[in-house]
């Protein structure tokens, strides 16, 4: 997700009118106009239900809470539309848009300054901004925010964070005045732009005021919130959210919808267009298909490629279709009895026919990335010229387990399948989220693994995404390592920014444990000192080319270890109502310029 060329990610839209309408610059609600936005008006946008707000990569790293979290919390940054772009010469800054920064803090601009091996980011803060329930936006919310993450309880946060991984890099924050933030780093970090941006980058220091005088966990301590046309009472802060975004917080109604209303004092050139934005929670991509095409909702969020034919017959729907920054993969627990060995693993990916999987379930809307895909998307900038790409043979697949000494059996228990030389039933367990077509995809796997001689068992019969991505604490499966196969996308959490993918899922210091309050996001138990020392040295130069050269290294060592099994690069397909005008798709967050959207006039 880097800034190299942006038809990398195979962008369309149909149906956008009114992107390039004229804005009102003015903090009053805008008028309706023949030619222009028109004001009022709600919608209804459908997507999955998670059980905290802070899902949005505070706890978790799910993308639908940061869909409907993102018009209401704003970071220094958020991310650009990506029709807008540029398509050459893309530099990282390119990616971002200034929300509560006024830029995007450069060494160009002199906003970021390195000396010897040490590194400051200045952040020139917008004046005049409030919080939504009255209270004035500052740098004092910046420094809290960083101290929230790390500075005040380093790695004994009673919050639990998915990761630490960058804030931990911070050695301190310096407020000259109220506009200005300075973050001092212990070290060159490139990766800087994370810190800080995208929904849920800035928290307000009064409500974190609230939570440090009890327990400091966020999703135990009760706060008291009054957001005049908004949500007013007291609960915890994965249910409510006190933002700065052009939407305030109203109600959550559980298994059922989240409303979002106007902010009528939000900092931008004009307020919102629509008076409301309903979230609604649906079950699947399905279901959200069937209520658009019934006119009963606006916009369904995470639709399938495989959904295309049916949401292309829809004369009244648009769509845009991103490739993007992202992985459809298995993850292996390298812990396991039987895929501890690399030649199984390899087996495993000679034997799963993933072209064909691309080209009957979604389609032929993507491609099979390389073996080690973590330089995809936005992220392309790094990707190692000589990348492996395993093809499908199954052939090659039986010879190299053959070789091995797993051995196909003729009869007893193992009938069919492949025992190792302990006699032991090569079987493996494939665990999974409630998806339609992940459900196909492992009928798929397992039929493929089959034919070598792998059988597939499914123990968790698809499990709730609260299960699958839960904490290890809560018995999560992914970070309690309960598993021996886990089929889902991995995607990264910043645009063009391959660090925010590779050194939370690769480093050995990001492994998930008990011991480390489940901090970290590496659930294969990949553990590999040449890895981290690449994955370290990656972070120490805010150069591009240097940077890259790191990077090659850390693909082609995990183009050896085999931690996982790349299926399909990410298909990002959000579908929309004509009737709702000024929608920009992008692959990170989905609801990002919501402030622009408005109802077309009815005939």
């Amino acid at each position: 997700m880097t800034g190299t060329n942006r038809r990398r990610f195979g962008f369309s839209l149909v149906g956008l009118a009114g992107t390039s309408c004229v804005l009102i610059a003015s903090c009053s609600p805008p008028t309706n106009s023949v030619q222009g936005p028109r004001a009022g008006g709600s919608i209804t946008v459908a997507t999955q239900e998670q059980d905290s707000l802070l899902a949005c990569n505070i706890t978790s790293t799910e993308a639908h809470a940061c869909a409907y979290v993102n018009p209401v919390m704003e970071g220094l940054l958020t991310v650009k539309a990506s029709q807008d772009v540029p398509q050459h010469d893309t530099k990282l800054s390119d990616y971002w848009v200034p929300e509560l920064a006024t830029e995007v803090p450069t060494l160009e601009n002199g906003d970021v300054r390195v000396n010897n091996n040490k590194m400051d980011v200045t952040w020139k803060l917008r004046p005049g901004v409030k919080w939504q329930d009255g209270a004035a936006f500052s740098s004092a919310d910046v420094k809290a925010t960083f101290d929230f993450w790390w500075l005040k309880y380093r790695n004994l946060n009673p919050t639990p964070l998915v990761t630490t991984s960058g804030w931990d890099q911070v050695a301190s924050v310096e407020t000259p005045n109220t506009n200005t933030a300075i973050v001092h780093f212990k070290a060159v970090f490139a990766p800087y732009l994370t810190l800080g941006t995208g929904p849920y980058g800035i928290l307000p220091n009064h409500i974190l005021q609230q939570i440090w005088s009890q327990t400091g966990d966020i999703t135990h301590d009760k706060v008291s919130v009054n957001i005049p046309g908004g949500f007013k009472g007291t609960d915890t802060l994965d249910k409510l959210m006190v933002g700065t975004g052009p939407f305030m917080f109203k109600e959550w109604v559980p298994h059922d919808h989240i409303t979002l209303v106007r902010n009528p004092h939000w900092w931008g050139s004009h307020q919102a267009y629509l008076d409301q934005i309903k979230i609604k929670f649906e079950a699947d991509a399905n279901q959200e298909l069937d209520d658009l095409s019934g006119g009963n909702i606006d916009m369904g969020l995470d639709m399938r490629a495989s959904l295309l034919p049916r949401l292309s017959r829809l004369s009244d729907v648009g769509t845009a279709v991103i490739v993007g920054s992202s992985a459809e993969h298995i993850d292996i627990n390298l812990h396991n009895t039987f895929l501890q060995d690399p030649i199984l693993r390899k087996a495993i990916l000679l034997g799963i026919d993933r072209q064909r999987i691309v080209d009957t379930l979604l389609l032929g809307k993507t491609n099979v990335p390389p073996d080690a895909w973590m330089c995809v998307g936005t992220g392309s900038w790094c990707l190692d010229p000589n990348a492996r790409r395993t093809q499908y043979n199954p052939d090659a697949a039986r010879t190299l387990l053959d070789s091995a000494g797993y051995k196909v059996q003729d009869s007893g228990p193992c009938k069919g399948y492949r025992t190792d030389s302990h006699g032991r039933c090569v079987q493996i367990h494939l665990a999974t989220s409630t998806l339609p077509l992940r459900e196909q995809e492992g009928i798929d796997i397992t039929a493929d693994l089959a034919l070598i001689g792998i059988q597939v068992i499914k123990p968790f019969n698809e499990a709730p995404t609260n299960r699958l991505f839960g904490p290890c604490t809560s018995g999560g499966i992914l970070y309690s390592h309960n598993f021996d196969l886990a089929l889902y996308t991995n995607y990264y959490s910043y645009p063009a920014e391959p660090d925010s993918l590779a050194y939370a899922s690769y480093h050995s210091s990001q492994i998930p444990t008990e011991g480390n309050g489940c901090v970290g996001q590496n659930t294969t138990w990949v553990t590999d000192a040449g890895l981290d020392k690449d994955l370290d040295q990656a972070r120490l130069s805010v150069k591009l080319a240097d940077r890259k050269d790191k990077y090659i290294l850390a693909q082609r060592a995990l183009a050896d270890i085999l931690p996982e099994i790349p299926l399909y690069q990410g298909v990002d397909v959000e579908a929309f109502s004509k009737r709702l005008l000024g929608y920009k798709g992008n692959e990170f967050w989905w609801m990002n310029n919501s402030a622009e959207w408005y109802l077309g006039a009815t005939s």
